[in-house]
């Protein structure tokens, strides 16, 4: 054995061991390893907090093994030091608090909904960025809130309680308060309201996440639905109601929060040391596992023709059998690939719904067909479209794209914020994804315009279509692959090796 095929090796088991790393962390700590974690739960003072459930909560915790330490609103954030998580009450105030845990290093767990802006989970505007429904002030509104929806599948938390995308119990019968924030594009939302994304229940922030400001979160982060008295609400079940499934679908209420805390503090997904080295090592690693690509083009386009064959050439080089295939011809042409990869040559009209239901993954370079893949809703311009298309798009061209999840490995080791993806402003195609999507990178000052996004297997993708393998698109034009930069080429690799990836999400 040489040398350099030992380290080549090497290099190639380390991106292997990233991926797999990355997807092991995403899991639940166990319950048993909870026990001696340190929290810091912060809570208001006065009548407020005396009128609270905020005590059941810190004997909950406890139950759980976790060691609680009470502080009032007003203590400094340094009071939180050596713990493992910041647990902070709707009875807090929100002005007292300020902006004091938005840098914490650690994971914080809030239902206080005012204080998500300072935190910068939401923006700061009242009923359109949060909202805190009161039976008093929003009675009959009052009673929407005792159901969500599920709206994502496929997270850990979603996992662990069998979550659906249908409606649940949040608190038992009688006219709730609640908390809803719409978060910004970095978010996973996990439950919501009304079933609107924009009014999240219960949404999270990755580690190295894009919040809501604009900053990167330094921990996870996880807003809930809760107010101040009504913990002992939280639905569940126990005793005969618990061998109904469907009472057991229903009454998860506290099986999210303690779900969400678990979250809370279990390891961040952040796959380390990716680069474009470790990525083109994957993508070998796949290719010697026989791994194939089926790559559907207009085989007799003009414009984008020679990205098409610089694109297979490339994949080609890195060992992978690729087989080329003209968009009118019919979807069986894909059995026993590994991978579907649509070009941007490809015309909606031709494609003619294929590909949607195919149990291999698929990733598209057209973004205007989102809607016909299940990306995304059917309103043109309005949940997919595009940038710089001359009289078909208000948007001027573009060269740049905001990554908003940095933690994902579709991010190709990129930090957050903005990254030139073509060397010159051209066309670039976007769409607004379903929760359950992994959003990468959105175009700059459009935060609801995804750029690189991923569906995992078995997530919750438009039209109520259930991804039967791995989804992902790229937001290429006909001859933008050609005018990629450093950091395009990384990005489409990552998407690659990410569609890539296999059965197991």
């Amino acid at each position: 054995m040489t040398r350099r095929w030992l380290l080549s090796m090497a290099v190639a088991l380390a991106s292997v061991l990233s991926w797999t790393c990355a997807r092991a962390a995403d899991r639940l700590v166990p319950l048993a390893a909870l026990r001696g974690m340190k929290v810091t739960f912060v809570q208001g003072q006065g009548p407020q907090e005396e009128n609270s459930d905020d005590t059941l909560v810190v004997r909950h915790l406890e139950a759980l093994g976790f060691r609680v330490r009470r502080v009032a609103d007003s203590a400094p954030a340094s009071s939180a030091s050596g713990s493992s998580l910041v647990v902070i009450s709707s009875t807090a105030d929100a002005a007292v608090l300020g902006g004091k845990y938005s840098h914490a290093s650690v994971p914080v767990f809030t239902w206080d909904t005012w204080d998500y802006p300072n935190l910068g989970l939401t923006g700061p505007v009242l009923h359109k960025d949060f909202e805190v429904i009161d039976p008093v002030q929003h009675y009959a509104e009052s009673f929407s809130v005792l159901y969500a929806y599920g709206a994502n599948l496929t997270s850990a938390i979603s996992r662990a309680v069998g979550l659906k995308p249908q409606l649940f119990g949040t608190l038992y019968l009688e006219p709730g308060s609640a908390g809803w924030g719409n978060p910004g594009p970095g978010s996973s939302v996990i439950a919501d309201y009304n079933g609107s994304a924009h009014q999240a229940a219960i949404f999270t922030y990755e580690r190295d996440a894009t919040l809501a400001n604009g900053q990167a979160a330094p921990a996870r982060r996880v807003a809930f639905f809760l107010r101040s008295d009504n913990f002992h609400l939280l639905t569940s079940t126990s005793g005969p109601p618990a061998r109904d499934a469907h009472m057991r679908q229903w009454a998860i209420g506290l099986k999210l929060f303690d779900a969400s805390i678990r979250w809370a503090v279990s390891r961040p997904v952040r796959p380390s040391g990716v680069s474009a080295g470790s990525i083109e090592a994957g993508l070998r690693k796949q290719a010697s596992d026989r791994k194939s690509i089926l790559f559907v083009e207009r085989v007799h386009g003009g414009e984008g023709r020679a990205s098409d064959e610089h694109i297979v050439a490339h994949l080609r080089n890195l060992g992978f059998e690729v087989r080329v295939a003209d968009q009118t011809q019919p979807q069986s042409i894909a059995r026993g690939t590994s991978l579907v990869i649509i070009s941007s040559t490809c015309s909606k009209y031709k494609l003619a719904n294929k590909y949607a239901d195919i149990d291999i993954p698929v990733l598209s370079l057209e973004g205007l067909l989102s809607d016909v893949l299940h990306f995304s809703g059917r309103n043109r311009y309005v949940e997919y479209g595009e940038h710089g298309e001359e009289k078909e798009s208000d948007d001027p061209p573009e060269s740049y794209l905001d990554i908003v999840g940095a933690w994902n490995p579709m991010a190709a080791g990129l930090p957050p914020g903005t990254v030139r993806f073509t060397r010159h402003p051209g066309v670039l195609k976007w769409a607004t994804p379903f929760p359950d999507a992994q959003v990468v990178a959105t175009l700059p000052g459009e935060p609801w315009e995804a750029a690189i996004f991923g569906y995992p297997k078995g997530s919750l993708m438009a039209d109520g279509f259930i991804a039967p393998a791995r989804r992902a698109l790229l937001p290429m034009d006909n001859p933008s692959y050609d005018d990629l930069t450093t950091q395009g080429h990384a990005l489409f690799d990552a998407v690659v090796l990410w569609s890539l990836g296999g059965s197991a999400d």
